[in-house]
């Protein structure tokens, strides 16, 4: 094994990093162990995305501080690899990790591309804690090193994921502040805390919303981006106090993505005539797939687990989308008695029929999208540099 390239080391390690979109963490520390070939790209690879779930100086944070210790070669270069952090932050006045260690902990991932939370027991983040990661976005900060102070580069967060915090916690507004490059922003949690007075100037291309703000909060979240958003979904649909955001955001819209098909949810895509991508998780059992922009390149429907299958109206849909290139589906789609009639459809058109193993839920990569579907994949690793 010592023999190997280590680009085929790396090609081979690739192919088993993910399993239905989740990082396989087993296989890849055990090739890590296998040999000293194997040891540097393995470890490349399970860095790419780091989570801390554990307390302040548990055995988890001790082994990532260790790991990432800027004073060595080592450590600087483990450092270099993370792309991906998730932490979870607890309260302040017990043991778990807080905001003055979210702040120690991105100081040693440089080149940290998305940044993941989950907040509970703290309403706001402190104000030392923010101006450490103020000066951390905006000038980097400086390590000693053997060869003496090296600086190092400003973190050019690009992609923020709030996955829970409470309701009126203003730590998104802080976070948004601090880091103007962000362009993907999740908010995985229902959010209403009064919208900031200052003006954002982030671009987002894509936002995901799993609870939709009330419609103040999205104009204060939209208003620089209303040029550059490309990529919007919602799990639960916006009401009709949207429409005006919606007919102006519609136009540039290449993807949008709805948890539930139904009357709210036609008038939505209505709004979106050029869409090249249509998400849709769980078909209507009485509503047919209708009045589709005809732009599509991309359609998915993917039904809840305990949900019956329905492609009746997917065949319909995909019959009169000129520009059709991809239809997706989950595995339960083959159990569908028109399974076939959609596979023969497909296959008359020259369109891709592809069934999607992962997970509903597991996050795609955020990145920019040159051709709808953006699949989850380590191809993704160069676009987050």
């Amino acid at each position: 094994m010592d023999a190997l390239p280590t680009e085929l080391i790396d090609a081979v390690l690739e192919q088993v990093y993910f399993i239905d979109g989740v990082v396989d963490t087993v296989t890849l520390s055990s090739c890590a162990l296998a040999c000293r070939a194997w040891s540097g790209p393995a470890q490349k690879l399970l860095f790419r995305h780091v989570a801390l779930r554990g307390m302040h100086q548990s055995r988890g944070h001790l082994s990532f501080v260790e790991a990432t210790d800027p004073r060595s070669e080592r450590g600087r270069t483990i450092a270099g690899h993370i792309r991906v952090l998730e932490v979870f932050l607890g309260d302040k006045a017990g043991l778990d990790l807080d905001d003055a260690d979210l702040a120690d902990i991105i100081e040693r991932t440089p080149r940290l591309y998305e940044l993941v939370l989950r907040v509970t027991g703290i309403h706001q983040f402190t104000d030392g804690a923010m101006q450490k990661l103020g000066r951390l976005a905006s000038a980097g900060t400086q390590i000693q090193t053997a060869e003496g102070i090296k600086a190092v580069g400003p973190v050019r967060l690009c992609a923020l994921t709030i996955l829970s915090c409470g309701i009126q916690s203003p730590i998104l507004f802080q976070l948004l502040l601090i880091w103007p490059t962000v362009k993907f922003l999740h908010i995985g949690v229902e959010i209403a805390p009064p919208a900031p007075h200052w003006r954002p100037t982030f671009k987002l291309y894509q936002l995901t919303l799993m609870r939709t703000p009330r419609i103040h909060i999205m104009h204060w979240l939209l208003s620089s981006s209303m040029d550059s958003l490309r990529i919007l979904s919602f799990r639960d649909l916006p009401g009709k106090d949207f429409d005006p955001l919606l007919e102006q955001l519609g136009l540039k819209l290449r993807s949008l993505r709805l948890m539930n098909y139904n009357l709210r949810a036609a008038s939505v895509i209505k709004q979106c005539p050029n869409l090249e991508e249509l998400i849709i998780v769980q078909l209507s059992p009485f509503m047919k797939l209708g009045n589709l922009p005809q732009t599509l390149e991309h359609l998915s429907c993917r039904n809840l687990p305990a949900e019956d299958q329905s492609l009746g109206s997917v065949v319909e849909a995909v019959d009169g989308l000129p520009k059709l290139r991809v239809v997706t589906c989950d595995r339960r789609a083959r159990e569908d008695e028109q399974f076939g009639d959609l596979e023969r459809l497909c296959t008359s058109k020259r369109i891709e029929l592809f069934i999607d193993e992962t997970p509903f839920w597991v996050r795609e990569d955020p990145v920019y999208v040159e051709r709808f579907p953006r699949s989850k994949s380590v191809a993704n690793f160069a676009l987050m540099n």
